[in-house]
């Protein structure tokens, strides 16, 4: 503290300084060491609850591979409100999905896969969802809805599924001519290697380069 005539002189004006000052920095330390702290609860809360939200998804799985569907129904309804954001509960409702579609309940089907839908962060599952939801739709007979679903989908490395799907739903229109268009796309999109069989048989039938 140069300037100051004796050092009695910079202890006082230390002591203004700091009454001035003080309190500022002490609530800045305060802050400062709150927000570590917090941050290290978030990170272990949510480290906690992507554990719990696991576990529960593995006993919905143990419960359907037991015959137990209504256990698993309840349990995973309870994995959807609680855990709405995990991806566990996006999985969780593609597994209630498949067993309503084992029961034939496709109403019941198509809430959990636009549960996925409306509610998921994850690309993958999302799209994953909408394909089923237009399989769905399209066997409910709504070819419009099960159109949009598949044309929302997003992720390139569905491009064969999607465009053999919407081949089906433009054939169900009756747009032959359209939905040999998607399935020779979906034919172009299988991997190199990849089993065409399928897909050659469709375009078979519509008059496709499939055709005998």
């Amino acid at each position: 503290m140069e300037g100051y005539e004796s050092e009695k002189e910079q202890v006082e004006a230390i002591k203004k300084w700091w009454k001035a000052n003080g309190k500022s920095i002490i609530v800045g330390v305060v802050l400062g060491v709150a927000l570590v702290v917090g941050g290290r609860w978030w990170f272990a809360n949510q480290n906690k609850q992507a554990e719990i939200a696991s576990e529960q998804y593995g006993e919905v799985l143990q419960e359907i591979s037991k015959g137990d569907t209504d256990a698993a129904l309840k349990r995973g309804g309870r994995v959807l409100e609680v855990f709405a954001k995990s991806n566990y509960a996006a999985l969780t409702a593609l597994e209630l999905a498949k067993l309503k579609v084992d029961k034939a309940d496709l109403e019941g089907a198509r809430y959990y896969l636009q549960w996925v839908v409306d509610h998921t962060s994850s690309a993958p599952l999302k799209d994953v969802a909408r394909l089923r939801l237009a399989r769905v739709l399209l066997a409910k007979g709504d070819k419009v809805g099960a159109l949009q679903a598949v044309d929302a989908v997003a992720v390139k490395a569905f491009a064969s599924p999607v465009q053999e799907l919407k081949g089906d739903i433009l054939l169900a229109q009756g747009s032959r001519d359209e939905a040999r268009a998607a399935y020779s796309a979906a034919a172009d999109a299988i991997p190199k290697g990849g089993d065409r069989s399928r897909i050659e048989m469709k375009l078979a039938e519509v008059g496709g380069k499939g055709a005998p």
